[in-house]
């Protein structure tokens, strides 16, 4: 099994080369593919993000939040399909974050980690899940992931 990560997704949907092209390669290949959601958490708020910046010129979080309060998610609803749909199309697993405070805490120092990424390398390792489809180097860092492409 391999662990689809934040940047891998955003990419592909956003069709961001080359990037997009060596993701499809991956998920055409492969069936065996999860997020966490912690994965589902940041790739949901980053494209609301990117598209509020995009449709909207809104750039500062408190204004998002302010645009949210007053008009509600509807504005973002075909980016969140969008990427509910390539979780159903694809079969994508969704998994429930795992661990504890002692061991998140523990791979942020061990292996300089941001919180998310260590929950994310803390979650893989207690399900066994040895790669992650990322761009971001810093798991590489992390001994039971091997990073692909």
């Amino acid at each position: 099994m391999i662990l689809l990560d934040t940047n891998a997704i955003v990419y592909y949907l956003h069709r961001v080369e080359p990037y997009a092209s060596k993701v499809k390669e991956i998920l055409v290949e492969r069936e065996d593919i999860a997020v966490t959601l912690r994965i589902v958490d940041e790739v949901v708020f980053t494209l609301i993000r990117l598209e509020a910046w995009r449709k909207l010129g809104v750039r500062k979080l408190e204004q998002l939040r302010d645009y949210i309060r007053k008009r509600g998610l509807e504005g973002f609803s075909d980016a969140i399909s969008d990427f509910e749909e390539l979780i159903n199309k694809l079969g994508i697993l969704v998994l429930e974050d795992k661990g504890d405070l002692k061991e998140l805490l523990e791979t942020m120092r061990r292996y300089g980690l941001l919180p998310g990424d260590a929950l994310i390398a803390v979650t893989a390792e207690h399900y066994g899940i040895d790669t992650i489809l990322t761009f971001d180097e810093d798991f590489k860092r992390v001994p039971w992931l091997k990073v692909i492409p």
